[in-house]
């Protein structure tokens, strides 16, 4: 049965499961062996962000709008990396995914690139990894991006509550967390949004995804206020002409989704 429009132009399978690389026009997709889209790449401007919840996710610009150091926990097909990369020419990325298959394939099909000295990819266990650096106690990130999701959904590890509380602890004073949660799914969502206000002590903003399941949380070591919100009024347009994300939009949304009445629905 043909799942998707386009040319397949790569498919391969091992232990952890299908991987499928499909074109169509100037899109490049990444598939788990389903119909969603895990990443997508334009192949002319391939550092753009091609997905609409990417771009939600960095909506953390807003937050900490100059990262130094990121961590991103799920390469997919490195959209995420690739736009740090292009923007960010100072940053240092860490990124780890637990297939060595998807990495291979972000770097044979994705342009995630294989040698540069501000990208390193570890493959292994997104949790194990952030306990890892935590218990370090080395110089945290500035901006930790979670994105850990196969054909069956999040990644088990990542949700616990221990993975939220190293997360928190890694972070530095002005970092923010953004993970991707998938929204349909309500009793896990609200499981996953109490573990993250128990490790970030209620410190968390969501924004929803027009049109889509997908909800995404930003959560921070300094508490976000309202007030802070409608300051960032002020700059907003700048930052967007400078990253080109839809940030006004997404700023919008936190403003208008994350009143405190509503946040308590979270807590």
């Amino acid at each position: 049965m043909r799942l998707y429009d386009g040319m397949l132009v790569h498919q391969s399978q091992s232990d952890d499961g299908v991987i499928e690389v499909v074109d169509d026009g100037d899109i490049r997709s990444l598939h788990f062996g389903t119909f969603p889209r895990q990443s997508c790449m334009s192949l002319e401007v391939p550092h753009s962000l091609e997905l609409t919840y990417t771009e939600a996710m960095m909506a953390a610009l807003l937050i900490n709008s100059d990262p130094k150091r990121v961590l991103v926990v799920g390469l997919g097909g490195g959209s995420l990396v690739k736009y740090l990369l292009h923007y960010f020419p100072e940053c240092q990325i860490d990124v780890v995914e637990y297939r060595h298959d998807v990495v291979k394939v972000a770097h044979g099909y994705f342009q995630v690139p294989e040698y540069d000295d501000r990208l390193k990819i570890h493959v292994g266990d997104g949790y194990l990894f952030v306990q890892e650096q935590f218990y370090k106690d080395e110089i945290g990130y500035d901006m930790l991006l979670v994105d850990a999701y196969d054909h069956m959904g999040m990644a088990a590890s990542v949700g616990i509550q221990a993975f939220f509380d190293a997360c928190a602890g890694l972070l530095t004073p002005d970092g923010v967390m953004s993970i991707n949660l998938w929204g349909t799914n309500r009793p896990m969502f609200k499981q996953s949004m109490a573990r993250i206000n128990e490790s970030f002590e209620g410190r968390s903003l969501v924004l929803p995804v027009e049109d889509k399941g997908n909800v995404i949380c930003l959560a921070t070591r300094r508490l976000i206020t309202q007030s802070n919100l409608k300051r960032l009024k002020k700059s907003v347009d700048d930052l967007e002409a400078l990253f080109q994300i839809n940030l006004p939009k997404s700023l919008y949304e936190l403003t208008r989704r994350n009143r405190p009445i509503l946040g308590k629905l979270f807590l």
